[in-house]
């Protein structure tokens, strides 16, 4: 067996990308495995669940997750993160007025392919829904006369849409009986548990998965985990000694020096580094028993090498969810934490494994890192 076989396991197996942003031509992200028989509990069903994607500064990994993330916007009520989307949505270059995005979803034995076009950010032009090569759904916002909605799928629903703001199948959704065995349900719940965020230094900020939040201090009292935050710090370098105390009606967290003779707040003493880590605990006990997908942006920006492998190696043991990283660092491409097909590699407007880009074959004995740097995937 060269991968972990689990029915339960939901996963993106290809997801495209045309005329968004940056991304004028199709940008196709393929996450198929390769056939390796090491670091087997990183792909599942065939399918990379743990991916590491690097490039240049410019080449569009940000804006990758960003779009990956725009089916966030009309098929949730999660976290949106305006400021990420509102700015150059469609692609300046193009003569084109909307974005496609294309999604390919593997469910348990079930194929799910999800087709929309925006103009904007908010106003879809059609969406099509295709399960195991039936489709459900092909409806056009603009010409009632190119708007199918299978018959099982709707029943005797009556579709009234306001407008093109609300998506046809989360209205769908929301107004009949939940039927958890189905693959659109799969599909909106998985939507549903998605989560984006990066981990530089604009604090807590997150697209998916949940709406609002309290401060990582809070949500760290309110876990009652600071324990086990103290043993993963340890873990990272950092031998903390913390508690709370009360101020004004709020939690502070604080270290403690001296045998408690002294105290100074935790956030005025942790580095930047050090903070990135605390945002990282805080989304582990806070969601990762719930995610389906997760998305981290540059996340060990501010890591040193060894803390970006514990992290990835702390996710990698977790296969109930798929996870994209994005790095510049390329210690990382290493056999024993990743594999040539769970490293990416991005350039203008395409992104490919490291499998899928050499005709060389690699072997779990290959030195990743030096063969990258030696120009060994430019072919």
């Amino acid at each position: 067996m060269l991968s972990k076989e689990r029915k339960d396991i939901f996963m993106i197996r290809r997801f495209e990308v045309e005329n968004f942003k940056g991304f004028k031509d199709k940008l196709v992200f393929d996450l198929t495995a390769g056939k390796y028989g090491f670091n087997q509990n990183i792909v599942v069903n065939g399918i990379v669940n743990k991916a590491i994607v690097y490039g240049k500064n410019g080449v569009g990994k940000s804006t990758l997750g960003i779009a990956m993330f725009d089916i966030v916007r009309h098929l949730t009520d999660k976290e949106r993160m305006n400021a990420m989307y509102l700015r150059n949505y469609i692609n300046l270059d193009s003569e084109s007025e909307f974005a496609t995005f294309r999604y390919f979803f593997k469910f348990g034995n079930d194929e799910v392919a999800y087709e929309y076009k925006k103009k904007d950010p908010d106003n879809l032009i059609c969406e099509k829904l295709t399960v195991n090569g039936k489709i459900l759904i092909d409806y056009d916002y603009f010409n009632v006369k190119n708007r199918y909605i299978d018959n099982g799928l709707a029943g005797n629903l009556n579709i009234e849409l306001v407008d093109n703001k609300l998506s046809v199948i989360k209205y769908i959704y929301r107004n009949t009986p939940t039927d958890m065995s189905s693959p659109v349900t799969k599909m909106m719940r998985f939507c549903d548990n998605m989560l984006w965020y990066r981990g530089l230094s604009e604090g807590n900020s997150y697209c998916g998965f949940s709406n609002g939040g309290a401060s990582l201090v809070e949500m760290l009292y309110e876990s009652g985990k600071i324990h086990e935050f103290e043993r993963f710090l340890k873990s990272n370098g950092l031998d903390y000694e913390l508690k709370f105390i009360s101020n004004n009606g709020n939690h502070e967290l604080v270290a403690v020096f001296n045998d408690g003779k002294k105290m100074a707040p935790f956030v005025s003493l942790a580095s930047t580094g050090t903070m990135a880590l605390f945002l990282f605990y805080i989304w582990s006990i806070k969601s990762f028993d719930k995610i389906s997908f997760l998305f981290i942006d540059e996340f060990d920006a501010f890591f040193h090498y060894e803390s970006a492998e514990d992290i990835v190696k702390r996710l990698n043991d977790n296969i109930s969810f798929q996870t994209v990283l994005t790095s510049h660092n390329t210690y990382l491409m290493q056999n024993k934490l990743t594999r040539p097909d769970c490293c990416y590699i991005m350039t203008d407007n395409k992104i490919r494994s490291l499998f899928n880009s050499t005709k060389k074959e690699i072997r779990e004995a290959h030195n990743l890192e030096k063969m990258y740097v030696n120009g060994a995937f430019n072919e």
